[in-house]
């Protein structure tokens, strides 16, 4: 006699209902989902199961509940490809949202001992530290500090990057490109003033990434540090071949 096959739990079928209607629909960002009632029917699902389902998609920021006004669909997260050079902004344009920036603050500085520890910079070497806030639909994502090599672009603080973004001008007026790096990824929790840049309560829980930058020649472009919010972002792998790294980086990424 043939093994039973157990039966889809309703929370979970209203779940694949939902996201399949959404699919069917073509439904995009700030779309509306039909009235609770005439959903379930659609789906053939009870109110009690689509209302849990609605509550787990809400908490994977997939859906957004407004009192009195309906169910939401969220806009899609940019994505931060492991095995693709990584730009904010190509990320952003890339689920059809657009970037921009707001600059923190922006200046000269010497790389100290730990600076030039974690990137192999010389202490003492001039830096451009770069702190923007960076935004999707003027919504901010996260807040993302560059310190970056400043002997390959001795002028770069002529720029105002408020308005340009960083890797077009490394591209366009130093001919600099960033080929490959190496990426540490962690959970951390928003302090007081990360709170108050990224819109969410203190104590929050956000992603901390930081990564080293370099060229084709293995020369270090940037070391960046990033928090952002993880419901306005999202990390993914293709599977794909590793790019190769230095052994320094290699050594760095696996501290």
């Amino acid at each position: 006699m043939a093994a039973s096959v157990p039966a889809t739990p309703p929370r979970d079928r209203a779940e694949e209902g939902i996201l399949y209607y959404i699919q069917r629909y073509r439904l995009m960002g700030v779309d509306r989902l039909p009235a609770e009632r005439v959903l379930a029917e659609k789906l053939g699902v009870s109110r009690t199961a689509l209302r849990a389902a609605i509550g787990r998609l809400e908490a994977a920021h997939m859906l957004e509940c407004r009192h009195g006004a309906g169910t939401f669909i969220c806009p899609v997260k940019p994505v931060n490809i492991f095995e693709e050079t990584y730009s904010f902004s190509d990320s952003v344009r890339a689920v059809g949202r657009t970037p921009g920036s707001r600059v923190i603050s922006a200046r000269w500085k010497k790389a100290d001992a730990g600076l030039a520890e974690r990137t192999g910079l010389a202490e003492g070497a001039p830096v451009f530290e770069l702190c923007r806030v960076r935004l999707a639909d003027g919504s901010p994502v996260s807040i993302e500090t560059s310190s970056i090599n400043g002997v390959l672009c001795p002028d770069i603080d002529r720029h105002d990057f408020s308005s340009e973004e960083l890797y077009a001008v490394l591209d366009r007026s130093y001919g600099i490109t960033v080929e490959h790096g190496a990426e540490r990824i962690s959970i951390s929790r928003a302090n007081a003033d990360e709170s108050n840049r990224l819109g969410i309560p203190k104590g929050a829980p956000v992603f901390f990434e930081s990564a080293l930058e370099y060229d084709a020649q293995h020369t270090l472009v940037e070391y960046v540090k990033t928090v952002i919010n993880p419901a306005l972002y999202r990390f993914a792998s293709v599977g794909g071949k590793r790019e190769v790294v230095s052994e320094g980086a290699r050594a760095w990424l696996n501290a």
